[in-house]
């Protein structure tokens, strides 16, 4: 039998006082020896009905890994709460490296672990792991969709209505003509969005890790390709950050050239209430991305239900009119519109607390 060791967490925060200060409900951690998977869900809110979020491989430490789950969780719950759907939030977030392959016997221990949970955790596949991966993973859960077509392209279409809305209200310009939009990621989300515009007379800039998307759409959209590390600078009317989290922050914040920042990527400000602050005193809109991003949302919960997910893209048609009731909020109240977005759909959440309370109190 091996000696048990004692290992001091790498996270200098403790886990309980970062789950207390925004409310979670759970953090589980599952390992399997056999195949080396570590992996992290935080459960943030289940006021609304059960807990719902992406499951993604990324290559980090187990700290940051736990700071992922927690921070993202927390923003499903008010991604679902904000578009009307019964579902709660939460997350998952497997360390390891994505690029290298993945084993069957490896994707099948996050299904073991995911089946382990009981329900508790409703999930799809997010970046890192691929719709090929979640069928693997389906082998042994019955816990995770993306078994009709990608949340990503029905994001993309959320997105793509959001910038038109951005635009009306920010530039007067209703069909998006004559703007220069600067696109950071082209896989479903931005790959979508990039097709979706070049209906329009534009002028799309756009960055990717991955060569041959970009050559893709250089060659079939004309698009003109820029570093990954430089695509945040671009001096351009909107742009929008499809690809990793926290884009924005105290490095890149003043190297914006932009007048609007609109995309689908998840927790695009490094820090929401500072940066947010800060883009609202320089006259840059920005989007809240856990309203204009909802798409995805939609698309799961339709397979959820077992609903056509062709309904998941009508749904996005509510995306434009929660954009402009944040915007005239935050103009009334002169409050960054992040603050106002959070503040509607906390109010649902709080609401639908009070509402059980009420009953509970009833039957009792």
């Amino acid at each position: 039998m091996k000696k048990l060791t004692y290992i001091e967490p790498d996270i200098k925060t403790n886990v309980f006082d970062i789950m207390e200060t925004n409310e979670h409900e759970k953090i589980i951690f599952g390992y399997n020896q056999e195949t080396g998977l570590k992996m992290v869900v935080a459960i943030h809110d289940t006021t609304l009905g059960p807990s719902t979020g992406g499951t993604r491989m990324v290559d980090v430490s187990e700290a940051k890994a736990i700071e992922e789950a927690l921070r993202l969780s927390y923003a499903m719950t008010y991604k679902n709460a904000i578009i009307n759907e019964p579902f709660g939030g939460s997350k998952a977030v497997v360390i390891g490296d994505p690029s290298k392959p993945k084993s069957k016997e490896f994707l099948h221990a996050i299904g073991n672990f995911i089946e382990s949970l009981g329900g508790a955790f409703l999930t799809g596949v997010d970046m890192g792991l691929s719709l090929d991966d979640a069928k693997i993973i389906r082998e042994k859960t019955k816990y995770i969709f993306n078994s009709k077509g990608c949340s990503g392209v029905t994001t993309g279409h959320g997105v793509y209505k959001g910038i038109k809305e951005c635009a009306k209200e920010f530039l007067n310009n209703e069909n998006l003509d004559g703007l220069t939009i600067a696109v950071q990621g082209l896989g479903y989300v931005g790959g979508t969005l990039v097709e979706l515009l070049s209906s329009h007379n534009v002028k799309i800039y756009g960055s990717d890790l991955d060569e041959a998307l970009t050559k893709k759409y250089e060659k079939e959209y004309s698009v003109e390709i820029v570093d990954p590390k430089e695509i945040h600078k671009v001096k351009c009317d909107i742009f929008s950050p499809n690809a990793i989290g926290e884009i924005i922050n105290d490095d890149s914040i003043d190297e914006l050239n932009c007048k609007i920042i609109a995309g689908g990527a998840n927790n695009q400000l490094k820090d929401e209430v500072k940066h947010s602050r800060i883009l609202y005193a320089k006259g840059i809109l920005h989007a809240p991305d856990f309203v204009i991003n909802a798409g995805g949302v939609c698309h799961g919960m339709c397979e959820v239900r077992g609903e056509d997910v062709n309904n998941a893209l009508k749904k996005t048609d509510l995306i434009p009119g929660l954009l402009k009731q944040v915007f005239a909020l935050s103009k009334e109240k002169n409050v960054p519109p992040m603050m106002i977005a959070y503040q509607i759909a906390k109010e649902k959440v709080e609401k639908a607390k009070q509402n059980k309370s009420n009953e509970t109190v009833k039957n009792n």
